[in-house]
């Protein structure tokens, strides 16, 4: 392993998780429990400057939801791939540049990109 390279990386075995004591979390009041999450060094939330560069992702369960249509009804309304709208609700993938301007227009307003998608 070279210096660079120091992330350790493992997969949980779904049929054998570690045991884990909630009574001890649950014994916990809301104030404990924030200052038990701030205390480790290696869960610190991100700092006002670290939010600012983040690349802001549309919610594309939620505009789907907000347009009261199935997975498969958006994919088809706004001529996407089934596949490609599962991938994105489920985080598999992340709509790239393009896609995500095309959500951000659709959130704001539907009918004209299904009227624009209309036209032969």
């Amino acid at each position: 392993m070279s210096e660079k390279d120091t992330t350790i990386r493992f997969e949980l075995d779904p049929d054998n998780l570690p045991a884990t004591d909630w009574s001890q979390f649950d014994a916990l009041t809301d104030e404990e429990r924030h200052e038990s999450a701030l205390s480790d060094p290696d869960a610190q939330p991100a700092t006002a400057r670290q939010l600012a560069r983040a690349k802001r992702v549309p919610d594309v369960r939620f505009i789907r939801k907000q347009l009261n249509l199935t997975q498969e009804q958006f994919a088809e309304t706004f001529q996407l791939s089934l596949g490609t709208v599962r991938d994105w609700e489920q985080g598999r993938n992340q709509p790239d540049h393009a896609a995500r301007a095309f959500l951000k227009v659709i959130a704001y307003n539907p009918a004209v990109v299904q009227e624009a998608l209309a036209q032969k």
